[in-house]
């Protein structure tokens, strides 16, 4: 058994068996790095949100605390006004409630002239009514006058003629005759004032029905038309007394609406934090007094972080914004697509204070390339969406 096992180690097939495998082995682990360029130092980063206080006043216990993950947007009111001077909002409801109270009584003084215009308006009515029935039949009256004085007219007129006739026979005297004479020429004058008095009558009625009033004391209109009239120029001023309050009063309003916005602004401040955030960092604890422009709290942006890493400068024309690149979280299997989103060379200068991870210690001589990385998965909320972690990116040596 020993013989055959020496046998065995000694053979030439078997040596070159295992230098092949060891030399395939050897070629297999290094090939990455020959097919792709291997960044240097690597980290997760992801941009950063400060919400700073508008206002001055004490910090509330709704303030999130470190690490805490947003999975949807929240409204917290974070500080609290410790006294704020109402004075003005006060003398600003003073004007509106004067102004109210005056829009008030106007309004009402309109409703009471209207009602009195209703009133007058239907006096005026039965007025008219009243008037042209009146001389209606006052006209009716002279016509039926007329009629009788123009049956005694004829009848005078006939009488006359017999007497006239008689007289010519010299069977009436003279004086019969001139007393026949004068009693139809008077009748005749009766009817022809009758028939103007007729006349007159006419007119006077058909202006009545026209709204004229002849025999009105020297007065076309009546009393209640003229007090219409007079109700009209009172209601002019009133309403215009009304818009004025009513301009004054949308202005005031406005004001009020403004200055008590105000107020809730500055008694409390009210803060909107966005979805997809962890709680990078807390400069403030509950109960604390701020100032306004304080900064309460910094957020960083879990749904856009990216990987920077450090690459030789000879590397630069090679990196082109869009690129691929497959970057692993050092700890993790999984190899992610990422995309090249920005290049800065070595000597150039970024305000740090704008990103979560600090990279202060990055190499001074090597550009630094920014890759997007797809969104947090589920669990990496418990872990600060794995802000600062290392991570190992290879970039292929044949793109660009």
């Amino acid at each position: 058994m020993a013989g055959r096992l020496e046998t065995i180690a000694r053979s030439k097939r078997l040596r070159l068996a295992l230098a092949v495998s060891l030399a395939a082995t050897g070629l297999w682990a290094f090939m990455p790095y020959m097919a792709n360029e291997v960044g240097g130092e690597a980290w997760v980063n992801a941009p950063l949100t400060r919400i700073s206080s508008p206002i001055s006043g004490e910090v509330t216990t709704a303030l999130p605390a470190p690490g805490a993950h947003l999975a949807r947007p929240r409204r917290a009111v974070l500080v609290k006004a410790r006294a704020l001077a109402t004075d003005g909002l006060g003398a600003l409801l003073d004007q509106k409630a004067a102004l109210e109270a005056g829009l008030a009584l106007a309004e009402q003084q309109l409703a009471e002239i209207a009602a009195a215009d209703q009133r007058l308006q239907s006096r005026a009515g039965r007025f008219e009514t009243a008037s042209v029935a009146r001389l209606q039949a006052t006209a009716d009256a002279a016509q039926a006058d007329l009629e009788a004085c123009r049956a005694e007219a004829r009848e005078a007129r006939q009488q006359l003629d017999r007497i006239e006739t008689l007289a010519a026979q010299r069977f009436a005297t003279n004086t019969v005759r001139d007393r026949a004479r004068g009693a139809a020429a008077a009748t005749a004058a009766r009817c022809t004032a009758l028939e103007a008095r007729l006349a007159a009558n006419t007119q006077e009625m058909q202006a009545a029905r026209a709204g004229l009033y002849l025999g009105n004391a020297g007065q076309d209109f009546p009393y209640a038309e003229q007090q219409r009239d007079r109700l009209m120029l009172r209601r002019q001023e009133v309403e215009t007394s009304a818009t004025t309050a009513r301009a004054h009063l949308a202005e005031l309003t406005r004001r009020v609406a403004a200055e008590q916005a105000r107020l809730k602004a500055a008694a409390a401040y009210e803060a909107l934090l966005p979805a997809d955030r962890i709680v990078w960092r807390t400069l403030v604890s509950p109960g604390q007094s701020v100032s306004s422009g304080d900064t309460l709290l910094e957020l960083a942006d879990c749904a856009h972080r990216f990987v920077e890493v450090t690459l030789p400068e000879r590397r630069m024309e090679a990196m082109q914004p869009g690129s691929p690149a497959r970057v692993r979280l050092i700890g993790s299997d999984e190899w992610l697509e990422g995309r090249i989103m920005g290049v800065t060379g070595a000597a150039a200068r970024r305000d740090a204070a704008l990103v979560a991870a600090d990279d202060a210690n990055r190499d001074a001589l090597a550009l630094t390339v920014a890759i997007a990385i797809p969104a947090t998965a589920q669990g990496s909320a418990a872990r600060r969406c794995d802000i600062g972690r290392l991570a190992e990116v290879r970039f292929s040596r044949w793109q660009g």
